[in-house]
């Protein structure tokens, strides 16, 4: 009876030991992942990246994760495969990356799945609203999330930078968008968040990016719907006035970039 009473648990024990055993999940990718995600915008539509890097580094920095993606009506699958060497090695250290483009998403939610090598599967939901892409996950197996929410560049946005060569100037700066500011420009709110191209805060205004330069750029951050050649001329006599001193970068929610140094 005694020996009965030892064994049922004995029994349990390893049963229980088993199950957890079998229900690990191996990662044969032989890497965890970061995943981000990135919105690709052009004047006509938007459309969803998710980029992956390994956290691993690798010798050659142009190795490749091999991918697959299924997309159906509301459900995105992407499958992570394995870690391709490239046939002509860029000797760096770096990770290995994928970049797969979903394109344009209609409103609304989507079933997830993430699948890392062939053992690891994370589901969860990707909801696509007017203002953000946001990806919730029941598990985050064998990788890094760096943000749950993507905010979307409203339409009309523009930002950039403006680099003093020599000392920080913020008073011409600010003279700077005070001039796009009578093109039209408006200083509106933006949400607060994380838009890949930059940063917002609880103010509503762009963070200042950490910059390794020892005199870094001013950033502004604006709402434009006006003429963009208005723009475009502007930049161009900043650059024949003052080309020697500064140079100004300016994006759109259009995708388009215009740098002063490469105007006449």
């Amino acid at each position: 009876m005694k020996l009965a009473t030892l064994i049922i648990p004995l029994c349990i024990f390893l049963f229980l030991s088993c199950e957890e055993a079998e229900e690990e999940a191996i990662n044969t990718l032989g890497t965890d992942v970061q995943v981000e995600m990135g919105e690709y915008l052009n004047d006509s539509q938007r459309t969803l990246m998710f980029k992956f890097f390994t956290t691993r580094d690798f010798g050659c920095i142009n190795h490749r994760i091999s991918y697959a993606m299924q997309q159906n009506t509301d459900e995105l699958v992407i499958a992570l495969e394995e870690v391709k060497e490239p046939e002509a090695c860029l000797k760096a250290m770096g990770p290995a990356s994928a970049f797969v483009e979903v394109g344009a998403l209609n409103i609304g939610e989507y079933d997830f799945t993430l699948n890392i090598g062939q053992a690891i599967s994370n589901t969860g939901m990707l909801t696509v609203t007017p203002e953000a892409y946001e990806l919730a996950l029941y598990d985050e197996l064998g990788m890094t999330i760096e943000s749950v929410a993507l905010q979307r560049v409203p339409k009309g946005a523009v930002w950039g930078t403006v680099q003093f060569f020599q000392e920080r100037n913020d008073t011409f700066a600010k003279s700077f968008v005070n001039q796009l500011t009578r093109l039209g420009a408006t200083t509106d709110k933006f949400n607060e968040g994380d838009y890949g191209f930059f940063q917002v805060d609880a103010s509503g205004k762009i963070t200042q990016p950490t910059f390794t330069l020892e005199n870094p750029p001013f950033t502004f951050l604006l709402n434009y719907r006006g003429d963009q050649q208005e723009l475009v001329s502007l930049l161009s006599e900043v650059h024949r006035n003052y080309g020697e001193e500064i140079a100004i970068r300016l994006r759109t929610a259009d995708g388009e970039e215009f740098r002063s140094w490469d105007l006449p």
